[in-house]
This record gives structure tokens, sequence and C-alpha cells, in this order.
């Protein structure tokens, strides 16, 4: 058992592509189990260590369990499948930037070697795991060792995951991971390296003067279906990111609108839409701006596609970052990258506000001119959008017919006459018309409705 022991050791410090996993605390843990079971004879001490150490894995696991793909297998299998899929290294961003059969032979021999060896650290899941601690810790163990190895953890249910579980659920049943190289290959080339790959949401976020990009971990599910009587206004934007999917050029898009009518969930939508063919978000807020550069610098050499997302856009007549917005639209010195696009929601159609006073004309001198010129520099911000999408707040029918469809979708059992009283009653003492003012309405009758049923039951 020594020998097999040493070679699972062994074969985690042969690593080359992937060593960088080495750094992940619960493998750490593993490799420190490991250890101990090696040693020939364990003091008290030693074998309080181990046993210490096997149920702050078991811990961490169950804690991860929740927060990954998982098969309902061996938790720790696909533990390290996870770590496997989202690494960053020479090979994955290599993969993910030209097809398999592409890249030369050394790529995919040092691979294999490396799917080998963390095949053999996977062999020790928990059941191998509880019989050889058990074993080490003999007749100092008091009652029964714990163990993940049967417990059954759904994980993640969310659209990153469909491509995901077909992959992990072929590395459970393989005989020779190596085999499954080119699918790797495949899985990193269709579907991003790292973050990329966990992740179709992202915030550009900001501390002490340095930005990064941030994985969003609970994004917005909404789906386009779900945004009622909003078809028409959602059939160019979807248009135009299908051309900018399929690489053809693509427009930058300004959905400008009344508040709350899905100008912002048409935007989010759309990521959970096309996801999986590589369409993210990277939401970036208005005085940020001045980080665009860098986040260009990031996006530039990703397979993927980015919508760079903007909400609820609009200046101050006082506020000159427009003007960095205007640059970025029209291209300065380096120019935007092919899969980039821009798209901003806005309450106003101009984005920058206007005062009456703009418009008085009093007389043809300097003052006016320079006046003039500035109007028309707001103006013209608008214009450097290609396309310019107007989302308006339904009148009754269209309120009362997005109210119906939640409704029907949440499958609510009230009459057709009795949920028109209530949602014109909600209008009236809430914010107005509004898919946003249905939704809050469906919710409080969903929730009304089945604390009345619950209580009927009872």
């Amino acid at each position: 058992m020594n020998s097999c022991l040493k070679e699972v050791r062994e074969s985690a410090f042969s690593l080359v592509y992937y060593r960088n996993i080495l750094q992940d605390h619960l493998l750490g843990l593993h490799l420190d189990i490991v250890s101990l079971l090696m040693e020939k004879e364990l003091s008290d001490q030693r074998q309080a260590e181990l046993h210490a150490k096997y149920y702050e894995l078991l811990s961490a696991l169950l804690d991860k369990g929740g927060k990954i793909v998982t098969t309902g297998h061996d938790l720790w299998r696909d533990y390290l499948v996870n770590l496997i899929l989202y690494s960053e290294n020479a090979f994955t961003e290599k993969a993910g930037a030209e097809p398999y059969q592409q890249m030369a032979p050394v790529f995919y021999q040092l691979v294999q070697h490396d799917l080998r060896s963390l095949q053999k650290l996977a062999s020790l899941g928990g059941k191998e795991m509880r019989e050889l601690v058990r074993e080490k810790l003999g007749s100092t163990l008091c009652g029964e060792l714990l163990s993940w190895d049967g417990i059954k953890i759904t994980g993640k249910n969310n659209p990153v995951t469909s491509p995901i579980l077909p992959l992990l659920e072929s590395f459970q049943a393989s005989a020779d991971w190596a085999m499954l190289a080119p699918v790797l290959a495949e899985f990193y080339y269709s579907h991003g390296v790292g973050h990329f790959a966990k992740y179709h949401f992202f915030r550009w976020v900001v501390n002490n003067g340095t930005g990064c990009l941030e994985g969003v971990e609970e994004p917005d599910k909404i789906r386009l279906e779900q945004l009622y009587e909003y078809r028409k206004e959602q059939e160019k934007v979807i248009q135009n990111t299908e051309y900018f999917l399929a690489g053809f050029p693509a427009n930058n898009v300004l959905l400008y609108g009344d508040r709350g009518t899905g100008k912002s969930s048409t935007v989010k939508a759309l990521i959970n839409k096309y996801g999986n063919r590589g369409l993210r978000l990277v939401e970036l807020q208005k005085q940020d701006m001045k980080y665009f550069p860098e986040v260009l610098k990031i996006l530039r050499k990703k397979p993927q596609h980015f919508i760079i997302f903007i909400d609820d856009l609009s200046f101050e007549d006082n506020e000159s970052e427009y003007r960095e917005l205007k640059a970025l639209l029209e291209g300065g010195v380096e120019a935007k990258p092919q899969n980039v696009v821009i798209y901003a929601t806005s309450n106003r159609r101009h984005l920058v506000k206007e005062r009456f006073s703009d418009k008085e004309i009093t007389g043809y001198d300097g003052d006016e001119v320079r006046r003039m010129d500035t109007i028309q520099e707001k103006l013209s911000l608008a214009d450097r959008f290609g396309i310019t999408l107007t989302f308006i707040s339904p009148d009754q029918k269209r309120y009362l017919k997005i109210v119906e469809s939640m409704v029907k979708e949440r499958k609510l059992d009230i009459s057709p006459q009795e949920l028109e009283r209530r949602a014109l009653q909600w209008e009236i003492n809430g914010n107005g018309r509004s898919p946003r003012t249905a939704k809050q309405f469906v919710d409080f009758l969903e929730g009304q409705l089945g604390l009345l049923k619950g209580a009927n039951i009872s």
C-alpha cells in the first residue's frame, strides 16, 4: 500500500502544465494526508494531526460541493476535474486559442502525462481514503470514521453547467484520462479558459486604484421569453448579437426608454441565451470608463465575444466623462477589438442632461456659437451608437397581458376577473405600469396565495 501512496504523491509533483493546482488548499490537504499515511509509525500527535486533516478535508469538500459542478459520484474526483477544467496554464491558453489538431505534438504529449498523473490523485476517493485512514488510526479511533463517499450533492444549476456535466461524466467513467485530452482541449476552445469558462457574467471591480474582472457567482437567470410583450423591441438587438457571434461587423447598442421596461434584463437575457456559444458580459460602471483600455487589453486575445455593459448611463451637463465615452465609441488610437461591443441602457435619449437654456437663441454673438457647439456635442453622443432601441411603458392592456403571462408561467390559481382587479389596484397604489411593476405584483401575489394555501391545508 505504501508503494501506491508513494506513486500518488510522486504523480502530483510530476505535474507540468497543471502544476499550479498544487497551490489549491484542498489538494494540499489531500497530499498532507497521503504523506501521513506513508509514515511507518505515527506518534499520538501525528495521529491527531491525521484525524484533524481528514475531517478538515471532508468539511471543505462538502462546502465546495454546493459551489461547483458535480455529477453525484465521488466528490473528490468531481472537485479535481473542476480544478482541471478551470485551470489557467500554458496548455489551456494554447488550447483556448487554436484547435487541438493544430497544436504541436509536445503539447498533447505533456498534457496526457499530466492527465494520467491527476487520475492517480483522483483514485483516492471517499471510500479509499476512509479505509486507509481508518486502518492507520486503528485502535485509537473512537467510533465510526465519517466519509463523503455516498453523499450526493447536485451542485450548481445554471446555464454554465450544461457543457461541463458531460465532460465530468466522461472523467468519472474513463479508465485512461489521457485519452480525454482532445475532448478537454475542445472544451477550452469552445467554452473558454479559467474564469472565462467558469463564468458568463463579469463586473469590473476597482480596489485602491487597481481594477480587475470578477466573475459573478449568482447571475440573474432571466430569459428573453420571460420579457413578455417586448419581443418587437428585442428583435434588432438579438439580430445584432447573432451577427456579432458569427464574426460579422456588429453595432454598439443603446437601449433607451422608461424605467422598469426591461432594458437591462434584455441584455442579461442575451448572455443566458448565448453564453454557451461564447458570449460574455462585462459590467462597467460609468465612473470606471477610464479603465476601458485595461479591460480591452484583457479581452482582446480571448476567443469569446464580450458585451461591455454600461447600465443606467447618463451624464449631468457639468460632467466631462461623456467625451471619454464618445472617444471609446468612435475608436481612439487603439482600435476596439472585433470581439467586443458596447451595450448601454439609459432613461435619457441623448444621455447628457439638457436644459431649456440650452435651446435659447439670444443673438449672433460669440457665446451663442460656443453654446451651440456644446449642444451639438451633447446630442452627438447618442449618435455614436449604431442602434438605438426604445422601450416605453405599456398601456393598460399590455400591462395586464404581462401580468397574465407571468401568472400563467408560475401556475397561480386565481380567476381572470380577480387577477385584473388586483393588478390594476397594485398599479394605482404602486409605481405605475411597467414590466417591473407587474413582476413585483406577481411576486406579492404568489407569496400571498402560497400562505393562504398553506393555512387552508393545516
